[in-house]
């Protein structure tokens, strides 16, 4: 039998995303906050798969975020090569990977209430000179097999950049390589905005 094709996964990735003075108050912003963040979990409940902290309401920033995303998402398609589809709610979280910190091998849209996640954005900030190192992005290639999209053994490994974005499809399998933060303090953490495009 001929083995599935593998379908090489494609993500765009933006630099200087945000202007140096909302980054800095962004990162103000965080730790004011560290105490509101809360331990993430997954929808399957499953145990130690998944490692970080969590801020799910920061209106001081997600309109804002939101704003920016839309207004680069025709460059994004373009570049991506996909055709615009209508879009419905963009969803952010404030997210915080510190020392041992991770997130295993995943997709963004495979359950009812997922699946109409098209997008997956990822948006880093974090003090400089960089205080952690690890926290890399994985992007897997796919394949088919009995109609459902499976994870290839080639990938695409994308650097944690301050004040950058990255896109990518909600279905494409992907992880986060452990984060190494000698400090340990919250304020040196691998920080992100990251966050789903609904289709509409």
């Amino acid at each position: 039998m001929k083995p599935p094709a593998v379908l090489a996964s494609r993500y765009v990735h933006l630099y200087n995303f945000l202007p140096p003075d909302r980054h800095g108050e962004l990162l103000d912003y965080v730790a004011r906050r560290e105490a509101d963040f809360v331990g993430t979990t997954t929808t399957t409940g499953e145990q130690n798969y998944r490692r970080s902290q969590v801020l799910h309401e920061f209106p001081e920033f997600s309109s804002f975020i939101v704003d920016r995303i839309k207004s680069v998402l025709p460059d994004v398609w373009r570049q991506a090569r996909l055709d615009p589809f209508a879009i419905g709610q963009i969803e952010a979280q404030l997210t915080a990977h510190n020392d041992g910190h991770f997130y295993k091998l995943h997709n963004d849209s495979g359950s009812p209430e997922t699946a109409s996640r098209q997008f997956t954005y990822v948006y880093y900030f974090y003090r400089q000179p960089k205080p952690f190192s690890g926290g890399e992005l994985v992007i897997y290639d796919s394949k088919i097999e009995n109609n459902f999209y499976v994870k290839a053994d080639s990938y695409q490994i994308v650097e944690p950049r301050n004040n950058s974005i990255v896109f990518f499809l909600s279905r494409y399998i992907h992880e986060v390589l452990p984060v190494r933060c000698p400090s340990r303090s919250f304020a040196d953490s691998r920080f992100t905005i990251n966050g789903w495009i609904r289709q509409g």
